[in-house]
């Protein structure tokens, strides 16, 4: 706040967003990070969001909503070789097992792996056909050794069902109906 309030060359109460949105070229041009710039606006913010509320100054607001710079997201983390064997090392069941290597190893997503069935599974291609996949759009992805060889052994031991849906509730009174996308996320 101390830096806006050096900075600005008009009164605090004649502050308008246009000022505002040259304190924030201003942060740029000093190569400041956008986080670092989205906390001096909300500074600003909480500054007149005070003078209004607790000081009973009629002030307009100058910092808008919305007005925040994008921060970027980073790419999330992967794990390394030796992290990925410990992690299937403690995954027991063989259904879980094929889920999470058929998600790791042939790239699909949660909901896909939901609705993935028993016909778009080919087994001897080692290819799996992913209907409606995210965008609405159908693709063929490979699979791997470790996931063909998950897969083999969950459908051996699968627990038989009119379901068409490749992975199955095992157990309670969903016993054999489809698994749902927050029954995979409990996995996880």
């Amino acid at each position: 706040l101390k830096h806006f309030v050096v900075w600005v060359d008009v009164p605090i109460e004649e502050v308008t967003h246009q000022k505002v949105s040259e304190y924030t070229d201003h942060l740029l041009d000093r190569r400041l990070k956008p986080k670092t710039i989205n906390c001096h606006l909300q500074s600003i913010r909480g500054f007149y969001n005070y003078l209004y509320h607790e000081e009973g100054i009629t002030v307009a607001n100058p910092v808008k909503k919305g007005c925040a710079l994008r921060v970027p997201k980073p790419l999330p983390r992967h794990l390394r070789d030796e992290q990925n064997i410990t992690l299937f090392e403690v995954i027991e069941r063989p259904r879980d097992r094929a889920i999470f290597k058929v998600m790791l190893r042939c790239g699909l997503r949660v909901e896909e792996v939901e609705n993935l069935t028993l016909g778009a599974v080919e087994l001897k291609r080692k290819r799996i056909f992913v209907h409606n996949g995210k965008g609405n759009k159908d693709r063929i992805v490979y699979i791997s050794d470790d996931a063909h060889s998950a897969l083999l052994e969950y459908l051996r031991v699968r627990p038989t069902s009119r379901s068409k849906n490749v992975f199955l509730v095992d157990k309670g009174s969903y016993r054999g109906k489809p698994i749902s996308v927050r029954g995979i996320q409990k996995r996880i």
